[in-house]
This record gives structure tokens, sequence and C-alpha cells, in this order.
């Protein structure tokens, strides 16, 4: 079984529909779906009387997309677990491709995918056309959470949980997908990367994804992930490579140096 745990705030009415619309859709049926809701818990719970899967309605408090997740985490009962955002979608053969996938490769303990968006026609990012067996350190920084499978017997329990500290709604606004995996892989854990599209998620222009919160927080990002002498190089060199994105790109640089500096790793 496949558990979807899909973090929301309620506030994407259209979006999640359509989420839950294609999950109605989808060819293999045995998953579950762990809906973590932050707000508007009534809202929620009236979409869902209309679906056709397996569901568990988890309500919080608490705001936090990493938070949000571990919450699912304790939840979740499937052999496969996978990550949604309530604003993306499946093709009906997504899960499908996955356990077939999975079926294939016994040995993988995490795979990769890729996402599209068939509103403007394009994928999400660039990805290689390759597979790989094992996904290089530096390619792990490229990963999105909806993209990332699990096969949950391979991995510890206590290793599937997300730094708190990062993603949305918490201090560090993004890279909690990077720090999981780099953590998994620190771990010995296998991750693999399949060229083929299971999800579709809208595409956001660069100014939109690097704002100056998120931006600052690439700094404690790398940090986390590796230390401080090396997150000064790669905070230096990200900075050279969105220069032309930034709207502040010295005073963006300054901000995410000193706050190398603040963060604690834990």
């Amino acid at each position: 079984m496949i558990s979807v745990i899909v973090p929301t705030l309620g506030t994407k009415p259209e979006e999640l529909k359509r989420l839950f619309e294609s999950l109605n859709n989808q060819v293999y049926k045995d998953f579950e779906v762990i809906i973590v809701s932050q707000d508007n818990h009534n809202y929620i719970t009236s979409v869902l009387k209309d679906v056709n899967f397996k569901y568990n309605h988890i309500e919080i408090d608490r705001k936090g997309l990493s938070l949000a997740r571990n919450v699912g985490i304790e939840h979740a009962k499937g052999s496969i677990l996978t990550f949604s955002d309530d604003d993306c979608w499946y093709n009906d053969d997504s899960f499908q491709v996955v356990v077939d996938y999975f079926h294939e490769n016994l040995e993988t303990d995490v795979a990769c995918f890729q996402i599209y968006d068939p509103i403007k026609n394009v994928y999400y990012k660039e990805y290689d056309e390759e597979e790989q067996k094992q996904v290089t350190t530096g390619k792990l920084l490229k990963k999105s959470s909806i993209e990332i499978f699990i096969q949950t017997a391979n991995i510890e329990r206590s290793l599937i949980q997300f730094d708190e500290k990062f993603g949305l709604g918490a201090i560090y606004p993004s890279g909690e997908e990077n720090i999981f995996l780099f953590d998994l892989a620190r771990h010995n854990k296998s991750i693999s990367y399949f060229p083929k599209v299971v999800v579709n998620h809208e595409k956001p222009d660069m100014q939109t994804r690097l704002y100056e919160k998120s931006f600052i927080g690439k700094g404690p990002l790398f940090k986390r992930m590796y230390n401080t002498p090396t997150a000064v190089v790669l905070l230096t060199l990200f900075t050279l490579k969105k220069y032309r994105h930034l709207e502040e790109p010295f005073g963006y640089y300054s901000k995410a140096f000193r706050e190398i500096f603040r963060y604690e790793k834990k």
C-alpha cells in the first residue's frame, strides 16, 4: 500500500479538489491518503465526502509544512510513502508506475521521479535523461518532496523525519526535502532516480521562488547539510548562479552569510 501525506491549510479549494479527483482516478487503488489540515478543518471535511479512496483526516492547530508531514508520517501504514502538496495532482497511472518500479528494484530505498507542468507544457525543473541507481550528493539539492517515494520497510522509522526548522511555515522556508534526502544518504540508504513523470505541479517563476526569506535560508540549509566553511562556499556559488534573479543580490547574500553563523545545527 502507498501512503500519501497531504498537508494543507485549506486555502486552495480548486487545487485541492483537482488533487482529490486525480487520486480518485488512480489505476492502482491500494493506497491511503493522510490529510493533515492546519486550518479550515471543516472545509476539508466537506470536500472529503466526495472521495472514493481511503483516507485519514488529522486536524492540528500548529502550522508548518515539515511539522505536518511528521505528524502524517506517524499515522502512515503503507510500504511506500510519499508527500503531496495540496496544489499538485497525479496522472492516472502514477501510483502504478511507482509500484512497478519498486517491484523491479527491491534494493532501492528511495526513488525520485519527475514533476511536469501540463499547463505551461514544461518540466518543473531540468531533469537528467538517464536513470540513476544512486543519485549523487550534489543532485540531492535539486530534488523536490513531491517526486520522492520511500520504501518504508528498508528504512528505520526514526530516519523518516523532516527537520522542522526548514520548510514553509518554519524559520527557513525551503530545503526540507534536501535535508531529508541528505540525512538518508548519510546513513547509506540508496536513492535512485527514474526519468518518468508521476506528478504534476504548476512551475513558478524564479522571482517567485527566490524571495528574500527563502534566499537567506540557503545559508543555514548548506550548513545543516555540510559545515560552516562549505556553507560559505556554496552560498557564494549559489548567489553567483542566481544573481540576475535577485532583487538585491548583495543585500541578500550578506544576510544569508550572517545567518550561517547564527544557525546552530541540532
